[in-house]
């Protein structure tokens, strides 16, 4: 499965979202993309790990400036790249306090944007990964792809974000040794779940709400460990620990 890369783009302009557009539909790296026309509007759909990479208009119209935007975002998510779109560099120092990977400078190139994604792509396949053998051969999925594993009889069904699914012949007690006990937590025999997607624990009906609404069980003497690991999580995420 070739990696593609989840691109938010933030650009009030029309004339600069139809270039932009444009250049992304041509280039050589896979992606997907969806374009905000200010900050508020992917304030409000943001959720973490949903993009692989932010474009940042600095200037809007009727809007917080980009700098205030991406300042709010690193308050729950230090991990997401992110390039200003900008017509010039007096941001800079801004910038490099937000960990920006770069400036995209109006009129932009194609070459310009193109060494952003690859950037992206490079810091994407650096990170943390999932192995698993399909079709007679290893499968590489990054792990803050993978909402959540499950395993019915024989077969493993890893469902991803974007409501992906897909299957192979593994045993989760093995799968598990790849899982980071810091992001997944093991919370059944048949279950383990990326913590960064589970909104919450329903105490009532004793499983994690999963981002999907999907209901995970939790079994009865594990339930004060699975509050531990989301609380534990939420502080160091909420700290950029992790």
């Amino acid at each position: 499965m070739p990696q593609t890369l989840n691109i938010a783009v933030c650009e009030d302009e029309a004339a600069e979202t139809v270039l932009l557009c444009d250049i992304l539909n041509h280039s050589d790296i896979q992606n997907t993309y969806t374009v905000f026309t200010d900050a508020d509007s992917f304030l409000a759909s943001y959720e973490y790990g949903k993009y692989d990479l932010l474009l940042m208009d600095i200037y809007m119209k009727d809007s917080m400036t980009g700098i205030e935007a991406v300042s709010i975002i690193r308050e729950t998510d230090a991990d997401i790249p992110v390039a200003f779109i900008t017509t010039s560099t007096e941001h800079a120092l801004e910038s490099y306090r937000l960990s920006a990977i770069g400036y995209i400078e109006k009129p932009f190139s194609a070459a310009e944007l193109s060494n952003i994604l690859h950037l992206a792509m490079l810091k994407k396949s650096d990170a943390p990964s999932l192995y698993v053998k399909r079709n007679k051969s290893m499968e590489r999925l990054a792990l803050s792809d993978i909402m959540y594993i499950e395993q019915r009889a024989r077969q493993i069904f890893i469902h991803l974000k974007e409501n992906e699914e897909i299957s192979c012949y593994e045993k989760l007690s093995e799968l598990s040794d790849q899982l980071p006990a810091e992001l997944f937590f093991l919370p059944h025999k048949s279950y383990a779940v990326n913590l960064s997607y589970v909104t919450r624990i329903d105490t009532s009906l004793k499983c994690f709400v999963m981002a999907d609404d999907t209901n995970i069980p939790i079994k009865r003497e594990l339930s004060g460990k699975a509050k531990k690991a989301l609380e534990r999580y939420y502080f160091d995420h909420t700290r950029g620990l992790k």
